[in-house]
């Protein structure tokens, strides 16, 4: 049964793949190769959520899993070194281990190999130190001439997923990216969620992969719309995009950093595979539930994400930092904050960059909590970036930020969104807590003073009683 539901999700996700390429969002992956690795991947990792210790299957059941699902030939080979064949799928046993997957394959031209391992994340090509193909191409520079791109995202059904893709102009290079929906959330919190954020270096664009969240018309869901984009230009390309992975067990949380390394300087991040269905809603009986993102933002010289899991299951979740030698780096952070009520919907959206510096990137955070849900994370139409949660189980601090690089802003805004109604502040809990002590205080030296009060009272009544003159009464009856 788990075999069956893992297969029919893969091929649920490559024909709303399929769907969306016609809509002019393209589908990802360099090319066949490197596309049997990502499916591989995805069937073998639905099979780590549903297993009882959630773990991958060693790699002979893998293997044998990939020809049954995939219908392609797929060997087991003890290690990179020992790759076997051409275009042939390759289990590198003495990689893979409960918390990790290897898989890799020779192809191209030029024969070279290209590996998949979960613990790094996209396909890289192996002897490129770890980096892609963007980055062994090179043509790093000051960044400059900044352009955008936008499509829209159709979903049409509950618990659908699908993946979208935006590219950018020809001859520029990614930044960063957003994700928005068209309309509003429902009031119940329906909308479209995103499963990852990911830019895309090879392709030249951003990525999306999309849940439609809805506990109300399961049936009969409405067509809902997002708007997917993606920031570009000239010079600023990444000299490495470090991945890291971490498991969230079921109704646990997770975080997980992905550092720049020594020489480079962060600019960007995202994150990847968190897996989750609309929370609380049984499918065939069963709470299926999954991890969901809590927060995606910069931290230091990392890219830092945390999650949580809902339900009955768990899941991955993948921080990717971007990372250059660029003269417009380090980036500013700006960021504003909002409170996101139980069962309602708040949106922050930060400041405006400094006035030598433009908007390249955007993250979010709920802090410590997983009580909401992220759905929007996007650029305005005003340079600003805003975020939207939902307070699906109860209510959070919703903190929105956005990156400035050294730059001459010349972007055209005009296809983005307008700036979201801000949300109710957040709670200043330092002011807060500051206040009530003073309040506190005021009210002991209050009480203080009052009983002080009644003291000197107690005492001068006495006084004047003992002092009493005698009244006439009292002397007649002397």
């Amino acid at each position: 049964m788990r075999r069956i539901l893992a297969l029919v999700l893969v091929l649920t996700g490559t024909v709303l793949g399929v769907n969306a390429a016609q809509g002019q969002l393209r589908q990802g992956g360099y090319d066949e190769a490197t596309r049997q690795l990502e499916e591989g991947f995805k069937i073998v990792s639905t099979q780590r959520v549903f297993a009882d210790d959630e773990c991958y299957p060693d790699p002979e059941q893998i293997a044998a899993e990939l020809r049954r699902a995939m219908d392609i030939e797929v060997v087991v080979s003890p290690g990179l070194g020992s790759v076997q064949g051409f275009g042939l799928v390759n289990v590198i046993s003495g990689e893979t281990e409960c918390n990790r997957l290897v898989l890799a394959i020779r192809a191209g031209a030029k024969g070279r190999m290209f590996v998949l391992d979960s613990d790094h994340g996209p396909v890289y090509v192996q002897g490129g130190g770890g980096l892609s193909e963007e980055s062994l191409a090179g043509g790093a520079g000051p960044l400059r001439d900044l352009t955008a791109a936008a499509a829209t995202a159709a979903m049409h059904r509950a618990d659908e997923k699908a993946r979208f893709e935006v590219h950018c102009p020809t001859g520029t290079a990614p930044l960063g990216g957003g994700w928005v929906n068209a309309k509003p959330l429902g009031a119940d919190g329906a909308g479209l969620y995103p499963h990852s954020y990911e830019r895309l270096g090879v392709q030249g664009g951003f990525h999306v992969t999309s849940v439609y969240v809805d506990r109300s018309h399961r049936a009969s869901s409405p067509v809902r719309r997002a708007q997917i984009q993606v920031l570009c230009g000239l010079g600023l390309v990444p000299a490495a995009s470090p991945h890291e992975t971490t498991y969230v067990s079921r109704q646990g949380t997770g975080s997980v950093t992905a550092e720049c390394p020594e020489g480079t300087e962060l600019f960007s991040g995202g994150f990847q595979r968190t897996n989750f269905l609309t929370p609380g809603v049984a499918t065939n009986g069963v709470f299926y539930g999954g991890d969901y993102v809590t927060e995606s933002r910069a931290d230091g010289n990392g890219w830092h994400v945390s999650g949580a899991a809902a339900d009955r299951y768990g899941g991955e979740l993948t921080a990717i930092a971007y990372c250059a030698e660029d003269p417009s780096l380090p980036v500013t952070e700006v960021s504003t904050s909002v409170e996101v009520g139980e069962g309602r919907t708040a949106s922050a959206t930060t400041p405006s960059c400094p006035d030598d510096r433009a908007l390249i990137a955007g993250g979010f955070s709920f802090g410590d909590s997983r009580d909401a849900l992220f759905a929007d994370g996007y650029f305005t139409r005003a340079g600003t970036w805003a975020a939207t949660g939902y307070g699906w189980f109860g209510s959070a601090e919703l903190t929105a930020y956005g990156y400035c690089a050294q730059a001459r802003d010349t972007l055209n805004r005009s296809d983005f969104p307008k700036e979201p109604p801000p949300g109710p502040p957040a709670p200043d809990d330092g002011g807060n807590t500051l206040l009530l002590i003073v309040l506190g205080a005021l009210a002991v030296i209050v009480i203080a003073l009052f009983l002080r009060r009644r003291q000197v009272v107690r005492r001068r009544r006495r006084r004047r009683r003992r002092v009493a003159p005698a009244t006439p009464a009292s002397r007649k009856g002397r």
